[in-house]
C-alpha cells in the first residue's frame, strides 16, 4: 500500500471546523467521480481515474472488475485495478495523472494495482504488475515523496528514479535497465541496487539477484534494441495529444483529493479474479540470443562468487559479436533522458494547469505551487507562470501576491519581475501595453513539428479515435462483437 504523507492543512485533511468536509472539497470529489457514474449505475463500486491512454495501435483491451474486455482508444480513461492487454502487433502508452508515462509493447499483459497522487502533499505512489511484455516507465511531475513499484514474476522492482525499461517473457530471464535514477530489485533470495546506466537479469524469484556490474554490455545492448523496436516511436511522447477540458478538470480534481480519500476509492471492490497468466513463447525470445545463452552459463545467478572459465569465454565472444555495445547503451540512455526531460516539464505544466483550473481559491493554488516548487526548485519558474496563466478565480491578484512571496525562482537576483506575477487576463481581455504572460509550455524538439491540440500522430493501422475534444464528454470505448460496455 502506498505510504501516506501527513499534513494538517485543510486541503490534505479535507476537513474544516467540527470535522465537516469543506464545500470545495466535496465539489472536487464530485468532479473527480464524473467518470465513474456509469459504474455506479451498473452496481459496481466507484472507481477513480488514474490516467488515460495517449497512444493505441491495433487491438489493445482494457478490463475492469468482472466486466468483459473493452477495446482501448486514445483518450480513454484508465482506472484502478484495470488489466491492459495488447495483441501481437499492438502497443499503447498510458499517461498517469502525475504526467508520468508507461509504454507497453506487443503481447503484453499489465495491471494497474494502485495509484495515489496529490501535488500539495507532494506524494506520488503507484504499483503496477507486468505479467508479460516489454515496458518503459518515465516519471513526470516531481514529488518529494514518490516511488513506483513494478511487480514481475521474478520479483519486485522499486523505482526511485526517472526511467526504467524491461522485458518480461516466460522464455527468457527478466531484464531490467535503468537509464536515469536508481532502482532496487527484490525477490525471495535477496535484492540488488541498480544505478543509472546499469542493467540486471533475473531468471526466477528464487535466484539470488546479480550485481549490475556483472551484466555484459553486449547482452544489455541487444536487449535494449529489442525493447526499442517494440515500443512506440519516441516522437509519440513528444507529440502526445492534449487533454480535453473536461478530462483536464476531472484529473485535476482527483489530484487535489487527499491521499486518504483516493485510497478509499480504491480499496473497495478489489477484484477477486487472478491476474491473467503469461502466455507461451513469444517472438522476442528469438532476438535475445545473448540473454538466453548467458543464462545457460549462470551469469545471472548472484550466488556465483567468481566467473568460471566458460563464463569468461562467453563474455569475450559476446564482446566480439557486439563491439560497440557500450556506446549503444550510452546512446539509448541519452535518448531516454531527453524524453524524461521533456516529459517532466510537460507533466509539471499539465498538473499545474489543471490545479489552477479547478483550485477553489488563491490559497489552495499557492499551497500546491509552493509544494511543487519545493520538490522541484529548477521548475519554480514554469510552476509560477503556469499557475498564473491558468488561474481564473476572482482573487487572481491575491494569487499573484501569494506566489511572489511563496516561491523563489532560481537564477533571479533582487526578486522576481512584475511580469512573472501579473495575473493573466481572461479570454478576450487585454493589458493594453502591459507585458505578455510568459509561455508555460516546455520547449519541443527543434526538428519536431508543433503538435496540434487534441490531435494524435498518424500510426499504422491504429485502433484509435481522436482524443476528447474540448467541452465534450470522454469517448465511450468501442465494443467488438460479443463484448459489452463497462
Amino acid at each position: 500500500m502506498p505510504r501516506m504523507s501527513s499534513s494538517n492543512s485543510e486541503a490534505v485533511n479535507c476537513k474544516a471546523d467540527r470535522g465537516h468536509r469543506p464545500r470545495w472539497c466535496a465539489a472536487l470529489l464530485a468532479v473527480a467521480l464524473v467518470a465513474v457514474i456509469p459504474s455506479l449505475a451498473a452496481g459496481q463500486p466507484p472507481r477513480l481515474d488514474i490516467g488515460h491512454s495517449i497512444f493505441v495501435v491495433n487491438v489493445v483491451d482494457g478490463q475492469v472488475g468482472d466486466t468483459p474486455p473493452a477495446l482501448l482508444r486514445i483518450g480513454d480513461d484508465i482506472v484502478f485495478q484495470e488489466d491492459i492487454s495488447t495483441g501481437a502487433d499492438a502497443k499503447t502508452v498510458i499517461e498517469f495523472r502525475d504526467g508520468s508515462t508507461f509504454e507497453v509493447g506487443p503481447d503484453a499483459v499489465i495491471r494497474i494495482d494502485a495509484f495515489v497522487f496529490n501535488p500539495e502533499e507532494s506524494a506520488s505512489h503507484k504499483t503496477l504488475s507486468v505479467i508479460r511484455g516489454v515496458f518503459r516507465y518515465i516519471s513526470g511531475f516531481v514529488a518529494s515523496d514518490q516511488d513506483t513499484k513494478i511487480e514481475v514474476p521474478a520479483g519486485t522492482i522499486g523505482i526511485r528514479g526517472s526511467i526504467a525499461a524491461g522485458i518480461v517473457d516466460p522464455a527468457v530471464p527478466m531484464f531490467l535497465h535503468v537509464a536515469q535514477g536508481n532502482a532496487t530489485f527484490t525477490n525471495d533470495a535477496g535484492s540488488s541496487e541498480i544505478g543509472a546506466g546499469q542493467s540486471i537479469a533475473a531468471p526466477s524469484r528464487t535466484t539470488r539477484p546479480m550485481r549490475p556490474d556483472m551484466m555484459p554490455a553486449a547482452v544489455a545492448a541487444q536487449a535494449l534494441q529489442a525493447i526499442e523496436r517494440r515500443l512506440p516511436p519516441p516522437a509519440i511522447l513528444r507529440l502526445r495529444p492534449a487533454s480535453g477540458d473536461q478530462q483536464l478538470r476531472r484529473e485535476a480534481a482527483a489530484n487535489l483529493l487527499p491521499s486518504a480519500e483516493q485510497l478509499k476509492l480504491q480499496l473497495p471492490g478489489r477484484p477477486n479474479r487472478p491476474v491473467p497468466p503469461p502466455g507461451s513463447r513469444t517472438p522476442i525470445a528469438r532476438e535475445l540470443g545473448l540473454l538466453t545463452e548467458a543464462q545457460t552459463y549462470h551469469l545471472f545467478d548472484g550466488a556465483s562468487p567468481e566467473q568460471t572459465r566458460e563464463q569468461q569465454s562467453f563474455l569475450a565472444r559476446a564482446e566480439r559479436m557486439v563491439p560497440e555495445a557500450r556506446e549503444s547503451v550510452r546512446r539509448s540512455d541519452t535518448d531516454a533522458r531527453s524524453l524524461h526531460e521533456f516529459g517532466a516539464a510537460l507533466g509539471t505544466v499539465t498538473v499545474m494547469r489543471g490545479v489552477a483550473t479547478v483550485a477553489p481559491s488563491a490559497e489552495v493554488l499557492n499551497r500546491v505551487a509552493v509544494a511543487a516548487a519545493r520538490a522541484n526548485p529548477a521548475a519554480a519558474g514554469i510552476i509560477m507562470r503556469t499557475s498564473l496563466a491558468a488561474y481564473r478565480g476572482p482573487d487572481r491578484q491575491r494569487a499573484a501576491d501569494l506566489l511572489r512571496h511563496g516561491i523563489a525562482v532560481p537564477g533571479r537576483t533582487g526578486g522576481s519581475t512584475a511580469e512573472d506575477h501579473t495575473p493573466a487576463p481572461h479570454a478576450g481581455e487585454s493589458r493594453g501595453n502591459g507585458p505578455r504572460a510568459a509561455s508555460a509550455e516546455p520547449r519541443r524538439s527543434a526538428n519536431a513539428p508543433t503538435p496540434r491540440a487534441n490531435a494524435h500522430p498518424p500510426t499504422p493501422r491504429p485502433v484509435a479515435a481522436e482524443a476528447p475534444q474540448k467541452g465534450k464528454q470522454k469517448n465511450k470505448r468501442r465494443q467488438p462483437e460479443g463484448r459489452q460496455a463497462r
